[in-house]
C-alpha cells in the first residue's frame, strides 16, 4: 500500500512538472492572424516558450512599434525563416521618436 501511494505521488509530481504546449501566434502586417499587432501577440503570450511569428511584409503604426518586453519568455521570429522579409517601420522622425523593442529587468 505504501509503495502504491509513493508511486502515485511520484507520478503526480512528474505530471505537474511537465511543460504545457507552447503556442505559435501568427501576426500579419494587415492585422490578420492570431493577433492584430505585435503588441497584442506579446500580451497574449501565456506559456514560456510561446512563439510570435511575423508574416512577410512591413509592420507599421501603433501596436507594431514602441514594444516593451515583458518578464515572459517568448520568441519573435519570421514565419518564413528569413528575417529580411519582416520589416518593422517605426515611421519615426527627429520630432516624432519611436523605438522597436525595449527590454527591461531580467537576470
Amino acid at each position: 500500500m505504501v509503495v502504491r501511494i509513493g508511486l502515485i505521488l511520484s507520478l503526480l509530481v512528474l505530471l505537474a512538472s511537465l511543460p504545457a504546449n507552447a503556442r505559435t501566434w501568427l501576426v500579419a502586417p494587415d492585422g490578420t492572424g492570431d493577433a492584430p499587432t505585435i503588441a497584442a501577440a506579446i500580451d497574449s503570450v501565456a506559456i514560456e516558450g510561446d512563439v510570435i511569428e511575423l508574416a512577410a511584409g512591413v509592420f507599421t503604426g501603433e501596436g507594431n512599434r514602441d514594444l516593451f518586453g515583458t518578464e515572459k519568455n517568448y520568441i519573435v521570429r519570421s514565419a518564413s525563416g528569413d528575417p529580411a522579409t519582416c520589416i518593422i517601420d517605426l515611421q519615426a522622425s527627429e520630432q516624432d521618436r519611436h523605438f522597436g523593442f525595449r527590454f527591461y529587468g531580467g537576470g
